[in-house]
C-alpha cells in the first residue's frame, strides 16, 4: 500500500495536561503514556479543514493521548507520537475510508464541524444535534514552512509514519484555550480533569497530511496484507 495524502487549508492542535490516571483509561495496554511531569499526562486536540483528500473534501476533528515513541536505531525521532482514541467527521464516507484503511477509532456520526477565523487566532466548534461539545482556539505566532514526523497508534497493535507539512505557527504563551461539554461523545475521558490552557500551540496553513502504509508493532502477531 502506498503513503496516501489529505490536503487542508487550516489544521489546528493544541497540547493540554490531562492526569495520567486518567490517560491510561484510554490506551490499550501496549501503550504507554508521556508524561510532562510525574502524574501528569498530554491531550491533543486537533482540528482539519481539509478540501481534498481521495474521499472528497471534510471537516474533521481528533483526540488524542500523547504516547511514548517507538525509537529505532537509524530512524529519524518524531516530533511526537499520537494514539487518537477519538475521531469525529463531517462524512460518512471520510469516516468508512478511515476506519477501513487506517483502523482509527471514530464516533459513529455526523458532526457539525466549523472554523471561525479570525485576525491572530482560529477557533474550531464541535456540535453534536445543535449544542456544541467542543470548542477550541489557537492563536497566531510567526509562519514558517515546515514538514514534521509524527507517530500515530492506532487499533491492533499498529501504527503509521505521518508526515505533517506546510506554514506552520508554533508557540508556547498560552493564549488560546479549550472548552469541553460533559457529553456521551467523550466516552471515557474525565472532561472536568483536561487543564483548559494549553501549553502549545500549532496552527498549519495551507497543509498536506501524508499517512505511510500501517505496520506491525514489533512483537505483534497481526499481519498487515
Amino acid at each position: 500500500m502506498n503513503t496516501v495524502s489529505y490536503f487542508f487549508s487550516d489544521g489546528i492542535n493544541a497540547f493540554f495536561d490531562l492526569p495520567t490516571e486518567h490517560a491510561r483509561r484510554l490506551l490499550p495496554r501496549h501503550l504507554e503514556p508521556l508524561e510532562r511531569q510525574h502524574g501528569t499526562s498530554i491531550l491533543s486536540v486537533a482540528g482539519f479543514d481539509f478540501f481534498d483528500s481521495p474521499i472528497g473534501p471534510y471537516r474533521e476533528a481528533v483526540l488524542s493521548i500523547v504516547v511514548a515513541p517507538l525509537v529505532a536505531p537509524s530512524s529519524p525521532l518524531p516530533k511526537a507520537a499520537l494514539y487518537p482514541y477519538l475521531v469525529t467527521t463531517t462524512t460518512r464516507s471520510s469516516r468508512e475510508h478511515a476506519i477501513e484503511r487506517w483502523r482509527l477509532q471514530h464516533w459513529m456520526e455526523d458532526t457539525q464541524i466549523d472554523f471561525v477565523r479570525e485576525p491572530g487566532r482560529i477557533t474550531l466548534r464541535v456540535g453534536l444535534d445543535d449544542v456544541e461539545v467542543l470548542r477550541l482556539t489557537v492563536t497566531e505566532h510567526d509562519f514558517a514552512a515546515a514538514s514534521d514526523l509524527y507517530q500515530v497508534f492506532v487499533r491492533d497493535e499498529m501504527m503509521s509514519d505521518v508526515v505533517m507539512s506546510g506554514k506552520f505557527s508554533e508557540h508556547e504563551a498560552e493564549k488560546g484555550s479549550l472548552t469541553l461539554r460533559e457529553h456521551r461523545f467523550y466516552g471515557e475521558l474525565a472532561v472536568s480533569e483536561v487543564e483548559p490552557l494549553p501549553f502549545r500551540e500549532q496552527w498549519i496553513r495551507a497543509g498536506t497530511e501524508t499517512f505511510h502504509p500501517l505496520v506491525a508493532l514489533p512483537g505483534s502477531r497481526v499481519r498487515t496484507s
